[in-house]
């Protein structure tokens, strides 16, 4: 079989660019440290390292909800907390009341530190974080937890009892929040109790003899005690909630880590095997060159 001089340069050339291109190729994904330039390169590990990469983002939004979660859960149990010092305030206040050796006027004045407290209970109820949202409003965080009604003078809880929530993890919701309703109850009686014991105490007509105003103060106390305790069981869950979160963030990462892993198994390149390549690929194409530039300059002259 007679092969020409075209059919010669032909498969040069071929040979030449096929070894050029994966030359290239080859110092291309050095440049980029990829394995996979394009899908094409290995379609499988292709489809696995985009599966990946979306558990991945999946795995980025529950730990933007995990931080966002128990910051909130952090400023709750803040606020809880002072709540709670108010109301062991409001108690050691009620105490001294209810000692029987009060004054008319001792009397006024406890009252008027009580109203003051009485306030800053509202104000811990009607708390709002940087959004401007109630934190203890329930799912109706765009309206104050308690509100006082001056008609019928009481308080009344214009939030909900129902609790917000975030996935944290893979099929993992976790409630952000505790209510004022959770609390104080859907009476809201402790501070309504408080706010007539308030006003009973303020009046300078008041028998400061009078049982019966021992008798209230007493069923004050036995009311701030029963809201005192949610409050404290209150405070316990939202410490439950922070471990939780704590253990399903380490169980995040530890996935991430596992994915991280795999990705670069799939997708980085072994830079000691691509090395061994590349030398490969250099010596192929200066072989083939020499071969061309041999053949090339035979001739019949040359023979004479």
């Amino acid at each position: 079989m007679r092969i020409s001089n075209a059919q010669i340069t032909a498969m040069m050339h071929g040979s030449m660019n096929t070894s050029s291109a994966k030359l290239g190729k080859l110092m291309q994904q050095m440049a980029t440290g990829e394995r996979m330039l394009l899908p094409s390169d290995d379609p499988i590990s292709a489809v696995r390292v985009l599966r990946i990469q979306r558990e991945e983002a999946t795995l980025t939004q529950y730990r933007t909800n995990i931080a966002n979660v128990s910051s909130n859960l952090s400023k709750q149990e803040t606020n809880l907390r002072s709540a709670s010092d108010t109301m062991l305030s409001v108690r050691d206040l009620l105490l001294w009341a209810a000692n029987g050796s009060n004054t008319s006027e001792d009397l006024a004045a406890i009252a008027n530190e009580l109203g003051n407290l009485e306030n800053a209970i509202v104000s811990f109820a009607n708390v709002r974080d940087e959004e401007g949202r109630y934190l203890f409003s329930g799912t109706l965080s765009d309206r104050p937890a308690l509100t006082f009604d001056a008609a019928s003078d009481t308080y009344l809880m214009t939030g909900n009892d129902k609790y917000r929530q975030a996935a944290v993890a893979n099929g993992v919701l976790v409630e952000e929040n505790v209510t004022a309703a959770q609390v104080f109850g859907g009476g809201v009686d402790m501070l309504n109790d408080l706010h007539a014991l308030v006003q009973t105490l303020a009046d300078p007509a008041l028998d400061a003899s009078d049982p019966a105003v021992r008798a209230r103060i007493t069923a004050s106390i036995d009311s701030l005690d029963v809201t005192h305790g949610n409050l404290l069981g209150a405070v316990s869950e939202l410490g439950g909630r922070q471990n939780t979160l704590t253990l399903l963030s380490s169980s995040n990462e530890d996935v991430s880590l596992v994915n991280q892993k795999i990705e670069g198994e799939l997708s980085q390149l072994d830079y000691a095997k691509a090395s061994i390549d590349l030398n490969n690929y250099q010596l192929s194409l200066q072989a083939t060159q020499k071969t061309y530039l041999k053949i090339n300059g035979l001739s019949l002259f040359g023979m004479l």
